[in-house]
């Protein structure tokens, strides 16, 4: 996936019928962080990553609302900008996407939310919902290099399975 400006971007993750779709969701609700956090931890058990996410992309922001690994900062959601998050290239691929090295890659050397955490690889797989809509990713992270294998990615897809049987329950 080649480099795409913002504008491009935000359009692309802005498609009425997406966020249409992720209103539909009750992102808030007490008990559904605590089912994400445990399916992320799961996920980053299984697959030895130091850190895993559950994240869904806005037009211009990454929330991310499962976690494991990360700090957490006391809110209900964190988010970044869209253009900062490897979720964003998930979502827009619409399939499973990796980083070996983000320093060595040509789309991510520069990202510096990768450099502040130093973050080096990635595995994500969508969240694609019953009408077929992208509306987020579940992935881990490394602080290693990492080559992550399909039978790696399996892990994460049945991750994403369980993430969207519990974002079901939430629907408004």
């Amino acid at each position: 996936m080649t480099a795409m400006t913002n504008t491009e971007l935000f359009d692309r993750l802005g498609e009425p019928g997406r966020m249409q779709r992720l209103a539909g969701y009750d992102l808030f609700h007490p008990g559904l962080r605590t089912d994400l956090d445990r399916i992320a931890a799961h996920s980053a058990g299984r697959l030895h990553a130091p850190v895993s996410m559950v994240s869904i992309l806005l037009d211009s922001a990454q929330l991310v609302i499962g976690r494991h690994g990360l700090p957490d900062t006391g809110t209900e959601i964190d988010g970044t900008p869209a253009e900062w998050s490897l979720c964003t290239r998930t979502v827009l691929a619409g399939r499973s996407y990796r980083v070996t090295d983000n320093t060595t890659d040509p789309l991510h050397a520069d990202n510096p939310i990768l450099a502040m955490a130093g973050l080096r690889s990635y595995a994500g797989v969508p969240l694609i919902d019953d009408s077929g809509h992208v509306l987020g990713a579940h992935c881990v992270v490394d602080v290693t290099p990492r080559h992550f294998s399909e039978a790696e990615i399996a892990v994460l897809d049945e991750g994403a399975a369980d993430v969207m049987r519990a974002l079901r329950q939430h629907l408004v």
